[in-house]
């Protein structure tokens, strides 16, 4: 799943030029502990290099995004 949460005119950290940036959120799943689980994470996406990137934030709600995704599996409280 790829859905589209917003687009900015920026300055784009993977190809180095200014423009139309879109944020994406894609279902992701990942091994956790010997857990697979799946999440939502968060990318800026650029189409002139048709390359995704995760800022630092990103990389930091992702994570979290995985790990409550695991808790849940394995019925421990979330962040939430």
């Amino acid at each position: 799943m790829m859905n589209k949460i917003k687009n900015e005119k920026k300055l784009c950290l993977i190809c180095m030029e200014e423009h139309e940036v879109d944020t994406m959120e894609i279902m992701e799943t990942e091994i956790f502990k010997d857990e697979e689980v799946s999440f939502t994470a968060t990318y800026e996406y650029c189409l002139n290099a048709d390359e995704y990137l995760e800022t630092e934030e990103m990389i930091k709600a992702n994570n979290l995004a995985m790990k409550d995704a695991y808790r849940e599996k394995v019925g421990l409280l979330t962040s939430a």
